[in-house]
């Protein structure tokens, strides 16, 4: 946990960061029409307005096909959701504060009214387009990563990991993941052209904000989802709870940053788009 110095320091870092990254995302959809980029921040604006509107329940299709592929019994008691947003962080590869990485599916674990939920949200136009190769593979990375982490949190509690242990988890995840769903090279390099298509043409969001979401969400839906939780056991879980929920402001400060974002963004891109109309 931050102690109060260490906090202000990460928000007055990530206040900076996240209005700078603007600048760079506004670049990216130069090549977008001005309709499409009225329509992203017009989504963009209802996640800020109704933040679990970020998420919708995959159909039954859906996930008789995930479990054909991955098998049902690893997706027992996984809440899993389709999303129209890529959520975007600090790159863990690269050491720069102006690259990102873009994150397709996202696996959380939340610890809420007592009870342990796990969620695994991919976009809606890669569950679409990729082949069930391409899709075992990024539920595999997702699966193995959660494996990973639930090991760590019996090794060393709850406590936040640092970017090289991030780093570490991600890319042995990765291998483990290309050997389980069998994903040949020709196949991983199409899979990343669609992840970069996709994100081209999607609601960015910050990765803290879709987490938010993703938390509120479970507030929400609570009377449809309440009986996939597991009942946590020891008071570690309570103060991880804590640490997490409205009692500790982090659900207030990604608002605000998501907030700092989008009216960063929309000045970024009218100034970008000023002589073609945008305004």
């Amino acid at each position: 946990m931050f102690n109060e110095d260490k906090r202000r320091s990460f928000e007055r870092d990530y206040r900076q960061w996240i209005v700078l990254v603007t600048s760079d995302i506004a670049t990216s959809m130069k090549n977008l029409e001005i309709p499409e980029i009225k329509e992203i921040l017009e989504r963009c604006g209802e996640y800020q307005k109704d933040p679990p509107s970020m998420y919708a329940t995959i159909s039954g299709d859906v996930r008789a096909r995930m479990e054909r592929l991955v098998g049902s019994d690893r997706l027992n008691g996984i809440i899993l959701l389709s999303t129209d947003a890529v959520a975007f962080s600090p790159s863990i590869f690269m050491q720069h504060p102006g690259m990102l990485d873009y994150t397709i599916a996202m696996n959380r674990r939340f610890f809420f009214r007592i009870y342990w939920f796990s969620i695994i949200t991919i976009n809606r136009l890669y569950i679409e387009r990729a082949t069930d190769r391409m899709l075992h593979f990024i539920l595999e990375h997702e699966l193995v990563q959660n494996e990973m982490y639930t090991e760590h949190v019996h090794r060393y509690g709850h406590q936040f990991l640092n970017t090289d242990e991030k780093r570490t988890i991600s890319q042995q995840a990765m291998e483990k993941s290309i050997e389980r769903s069998g994903i040949t090279e020709e196949e991983r390099e199409r899979e990343q052209e669609l992840m970069h298509e996709i994100a081209a043409f999607s609601p960015l969001v910050p990765k803290t904000f879709a987490e938010t979401s993703l938390f509120e969400y479970l507030e929400k839906h609570w009377d449809r989802i309440n009986h996939l939780g597991v009942k946590g056991k020891t008071e570690s879980e309570k103060e991880f709870e804590s640490m997490i929920s409205q009692e500790y402001g982090w659900i207030d400060f990604s608002h605000e940053t998501y907030g700092l974002f989008l009216g960063a963004l929309k000045q970024e891109l009218d100034v970008t788009y000023l002589e073609y109309g945008y305004v």
